[in-house]
């Protein structure tokens, strides 16, 4: 979770919880609407979707959260970013219509402490964290003021200098003796958005005229750790996939099948002329419709052979219904009275 969550938008399916968004509070407000304006910035800090939701989904609540937030908050701009270390484009907010701000954004770099190896990689946040200042102010044996923070927040200027600059200094002192990584930087996304049109539309003007140079930038394609950066320092060149010279299947070359036994969801439905979620609707509600789970998580493939025996079973049902015949059931037991 982020560390100042403010909203949180879910979406449900029969009480089964399909997506969430959550807003928090933005780490460092980037003044895209000027240094007065700051208070109307939000962070769209997390978001995910279960795998079995509709297609649509994470734009549609990504939205829709925006669009609570106008009505019932005064943010109007918010903005998020897009992990390129996970290989993240951001193409739900591309399908939103947000604003792309360039690859310029997030941490530089990570830090790892020896001493706690358990913590794992952190960012530079954890040094001014203020239970780590606390902490520090132990090892000194400075003696806490209560006037010097109010619940998690440090109130750096009512600490005495003195006492500041030794703070400071351990904080350094800390951060050198931590092993470093460099992180590649994110792309990062705004949406503007007012109570009305014109509201809109002059926030919008607004941003333009502060930010000539994120006007029009064009959305990324590339899924990547660090393809050229907004400033070009660095260019990755792609390198074009190979085939394997040596088949990499566990049975001989002989023995492979040429025909597909197995469908995958998709492919079922397309011979069905069904939606993906229908077919998701007869596995979770037909015991005999031939489906098999081949994974830790679900990952569902139909049997080929077994959906055309299927399909015909239930056109004899229906045949049967419609002429009124009795089953083969019904009919052993008029035998037996």
């Amino acid at each position: 979770m982020p560390t100042r969550p403010t909203h949180r938008f879910i979406a449900t399916y029969k009480g089964y919880l399909a997506g969430v968004i959550v807003m928090a509070t933005p780490n460092s407000f980037s003044n895209l609407l000027g240094k007065e304006n700051r208070h109307l910035e939000k962070l769209i800090s997390r978001g995910a979707c279960i795998s079995w939701s509709p297609k649509n989904l994470a734009s549609a609540l990504v939205m829709f959260s925006i669009r609570w937030m106008v009505k019932n908050t005064s943010f109007r701009l918010f903005t998020a970013y897009s992990d390129t270390e996970a290989r993240e484009l951001g193409t739900i907010y591309q399908a939103c219509n947000f604003i792309y701000l360039g690859q310029n954004s997030g941490a530089r770099f990570e830090y790892f402490d020896s001493k706690y190896p358990e913590r794992g990689w952190f960012s530079d946040r954890l040094f001014r964290k203020h239970s780590q200042v606390r902490k520090y102010a132990r090892e000194l044996s400075i003696t806490w003021s209560v006037e010097w923070s109010s619940s998690d927040k440090t109130h750096w200027e009512k600490i005495p200098p003195n006492t500041r600059s030794k703070l400071k200094n351990q904080i350094k002192t800390h951060q050198s003796q931590c092993l470093v990584r460099s992180l590649p930087a994110k792309h990062k996304y705004a949406y503007i958005l007012g109570v009305s049109k014109t509201e809109t539309k002059k926030l919008k003007a607004l941003f333009e005229s502060l930010n000539p140079n994120l006007v029009g930038l064009s959305y990324p394609k590339f899924r990547g750790p660090c393809p050229n950066t907004a400033d070009n320092i660095i260019t990755i060149k792609e390198i074009p996939l190979t085939e394997p010279e040596v088949s990499t299947r566990p049975w001989p070359q002989e023995n492979i099948p040429t025909e597909d036994i197995f469908l995958t969801v998709k492919e079922a439905a397309m011979i069905l002329k069904l939606s993906v979620w229908s077919i998701y609707k007869l596995i979770e509600n037909d015991p005999v419709f031939p489906v098999h789970n081949i994974g830790v998580k679900k990952k569902f493939v139909v049997n080929k052979r077994d959906l055309q025996s299927w399909m015909e079973s239930k056109t004899r049902k229906r045949i049967l219904e419609k002429q009124c015949l009795p089953s083969g059931l019904e009919l052993l037991k008029m035998k037996r009275e």
